[in-house]
């Protein structure tokens, strides 16, 4: 069917394969409204006040649960089962029959006092011709046998390097990073697979598809035309070659495609949704009303199906009735904004809370050409909403620069004067604004073109351009909106990044990052990119620490910048410095983030090598001996140390101290346990060990470490902390002899978002090629 995943994303074109309020593929449905429901191949399954699930299939569900001598029995059909037989059997004896109607809206529930509660009891469901559709005895499961039990690490299928894949793992790594909505990566995946294997037919349409999501149309029409012309009955392709077509201005086309697609029964709802909202935008509401039934036909529980057909009715000159079919659906769709923009009682507090609400349900009414109904909505005063209901630094959508570009753009197209609409758009804040859909982008070109000199404009509209990997028509307008006011805010961290990624031109982009940091001085990223940058071009640490503390507000520094600056002042050999940052703040934990502990190690641990290379071995051995133990004012020292003391890095360095302050045997002994440790990502610390024992086998450990680099690369291929892997196979490389290749890697790798301090190890592995 359908692809779900681009049914999530912002081609809003596919939310008809929403099947009353369930996303759908071949395999699963998700449910997306607050209700409870399971998956099940082919099923959808509700198990709404059942407090339990006993057994199911694609007949009901059911819960048994006992209460002393008493049985409860729920259950939730999956599909109409008129005159159902209902029993509770002993063994062969009938405790209890019933017949009933059963639908999957209504629960079926009972409640037995059972003869001997010391008895298994055992439920059947039957049709009216005795067909037996469901049987469950108390506490009786299908269990997997022992024997067919396998432990440990379950196989999976490894994808390998790109120069080993077949046409099948390409579309394999494509598939995986879209199911992860990495979709940039997935484009990138999908176009090295398309130079390898030009003419696969399933690699064109995955590609296609990919971006028509992005809306780069251009390159998606070559290539879903070349799909359609080796299989004209594919839905898929036709319905998403449509799209491409009708992104490009080739509309006549675009329509026999849609058409064409509406021949597989799979894609007739969304494609009939497509010419429909065309008829309409170019005045034909009654054949486009028309289309509405033929896509419910094809997908009966269709919310958005429903939606335009409440929204074509009252255009179409009937509102009352528009109204009355508006609330009998929601009370099926309780939660529509656009159903309740119908019956004319919009859930202001709910939209409030988010522009981009706002901004769904106006596009809705733009897709169909109601530009006056999107402008109502647009136009609104909303009211605000207590700070735990919205996203923080959200403003009300009065304040949303995308909110007041599309009221201009929808009075532009009903015909009035949108000049006002866009003065004001471009006084209003940039932060956490964020341009999606096409929608935006055509008020974005209506400003332009109206007022060419509105840098808002061109920064959001870089933005958008940006998020789709069109990164020189990003840059375009990202540099004419710095050339009509760089204080916008967040548009040199924007532009520094694009710089770093797109260009490698690094020491632009550090120019910018630091321009950033005066125009826009509490931005964590102009920051972060500015001692990136600093990084990859070799600078020492101490410009790091210089470019941190020009932050504003040090009380009140982000965590991933106290942390940066605490390993920056280390690196710089300021340990007084870096310990007191540590003093007077709280450390917040966050999911994926940096652990303080971890961070407090390094410090020390860098504090104690220094140190020891000083010849104050007395100091180093102090606090070596002391590095786990709590200190007073730092609660986290009291506890959760020992994953991060007992890591190999630690050891290695805590060793190679003793080693060098005399400590032999205690060196030793570590020096041979992590030598004989075969972890991936500790080889480099296994290695390096291995070189302070006798028989040292120079020749055996390169090869060794050259042979677990593609482990490692794979690993970076797979895993979203990607360049922890990388920073593992650039430190192989480097162990290996391979400097030049390895010093290469690390510095890519600084671009990537940091984890488990990465940054900071890869830092020093570069400063180590440079005073070896």
């Amino acid at each position: 069917g359908l692809d779900w995943r681009n049914a999530l994303s912002d081609d809003n074109s596919a939310y008809s394969e929403v099947q009353g309020g369930l996303f759908r593929n071949q395999e699963t449905y998700a449910y997306l409204q607050p209700r409870q429901y399971i998956s099940f191949t082919e099923y959808w399954m509700p198990v709404r006040g059942l407090g339990g699930i006993s057994r199911a299939n694609s007949f009901a569900v059911v819960h048994l649960e006992r209460k002393n001598d008493v049985l409860l029995i729920s259950l939730n059909a999956n599909h109409n089962i008129p005159d159902a037989t209902l029993r509770l059997l002993d063994g062969t004896k009938v405790i209890v029959s019933e017949s009933d109607d059963l639908q999957p809206e209504k629960l079926w529930s009972k409640s037995v006092q059972l003869p001997d509660a010391n008895r298994k009891y055992t439920f059947e469901l039957k049709s009216k011709d005795s067909a037996i559709l469901l049987l469950q005895t108390e506490d009786q499961y299908n269990w997997t046998d022992d024997s067919n039990i396998k432990l440990g690490p379950q196989p999976n299928y490894v994808i390998p390097p790109e120069s080993a894949r077949t046409e099948d793992d390409w579309l394999q790594a494509g598939d995986n990073q879209e199911l992860n909505g990495e979709k940039l990566l997935a484009m990138a995946t999908y176009a090295k697979a398309l130079q390898k294997f030009p003419t696969n037919f399933e690699l064109q349409k995955a590609s296609g598809r990919i971006l028509c999501s992005l809306k780069q149309f251009e390159d998606a029409q070559p290539l879903l035309a070349a799909a359609h012309a080796r299989n004209t009955t594919d839905g898929e392709v036709s319905y998403y070659w449509g799209i491409a077509l009708e992104g490009i201005g080739k509309d006549a086309d675009a329509l026999d495609a849609y058409e064409a697609a509406m021949r597989s029964p799979q894609h007739r709802g969304a494609a009939a949704l497509r010419i429909a909202e065309w008829k309409a935008r170019h005045g034909d509401l009654n054949g486009a009303l028309k289309l509405i039934g033929e896509s419910l036909a094809a997908a009966p529980d269709d919310l958005r199906a429903f939606e335009l057909r409440v929204m074509l009715m009252a255009a179409l000159g009937s509102p009352p009735a528009a109204a009355r079919r508006a609330q009998l659906l929601l009370q099926q769709f309780p939660n529509s904004a656009l159903l309740r923009e119908e019956v004319g009682s919009p859930y202001l507090a709910h939209l409030a809370a988010d522009p981009y609400r706002v901004i769904n349900v106006a596009s809705q009414y733009m897709r169909l050409g109601l530009y006056s109904k999107a402008a109502n909505v647009l136009s609104r005063t909303y009211p605000s909403v207590p700070a735990d209901q919205h996203e923080p630094g959200i403003q009300p959508p009065q304040e949303n620069p995308l909110v007041i570009y599309l009221l201009g753009y929808c009075r532009e197209k009903s015909g009035e004067s949108a000049a006002a609409d866009f003065a004001r758009a471009s006084k209003l804040s940039t932060l956490y604004v964020f341009p999606n859909t096409s929608e935006e982008r055509a008020a974005l070109d209506a400003a332009l073109r109206s007022n060419p000199q509105d840098a808002t404009a061109h920064y959001l509209l870089g933005t958008w351009f940006f998020a789709r990997a069109l990164t020189a028509e990003a840059l375009h307008e990202w540099n004419a909106a710095r050339d009509l006011h760089a204080e916008i805010p967040a548009l040199n961290a924007s532009l520094g990044w694009a710089l770093f990624h797109e260009t490698h031109d690094t020491e632009k982009a550090l120019a910018v990052f630091e321009e950033g940091i005066a125009n826009d001085p509490k931005n964590a990223v102009n920051y972060s990119g500015a001692t990136t940058a600093l990084a990859v071009l070799g600078k020492p640490a101490a410009q790091r620490v210089q470019v941190l503390e020009r932050y504003p507000d040090p009380k009140k520094m982000p965590l991933p910048l106290v942390y940066d600056l605490a390993l920056s002042k280390a690196e710089a050999g300021d340990f007084a410095g870096s310990i007191a940052l540590f003093h007077g703040r709280f450390f917040g934990r966050e999911e994926g983030g940096t652990n303080v502990r971890q961070v407090w190690i390094e410090v020390k641990l860098e504090q104690i090598q220094s140190l020891a290379k000083s010849s104050r071995c007395k100091d180093a051995l102090a606090e070596a001996s002391a590095i786990g133990q709590p200190v007073n004012g730092l609660d986290f020292t009291s506890d959760g140390l020992d994953p991060f003391l007992n890591s190999a890095r630690t050891k290695y360095f805590l060793a190679d101290t003793y080693d060098s302050c005399g400590e032999k045997s205690k060196a030793s002994a570590i020096f041979n346990q992590l030598a004989a440790d075969s972890e991936l990502s500790n080889l480099v610390w296994a290695a390096r060990s291995a070189k302070h024992l006798p028989n040292y086998d120079s020749p055996q450990w390169t090869d060794r470490l050259t042979s677990d680099i593609p482990r490692a690369e794979q690993q970076a291929q797979r895993n979203n902390t990607n360049v922890w892997w990388i920073y593992i196979a650039g430190a192989l490389r480097k162990s290996a002899g391979q400097d030049e290749t390895g010093n290469s890697e690390l510095r890519a790798a600084l671009l990537l978002p940091d984890s488990h301090m990465a940054h900071h190890y890869i830092r020093l592995a570069l400063s180590e090629s440079n005073n070896p």
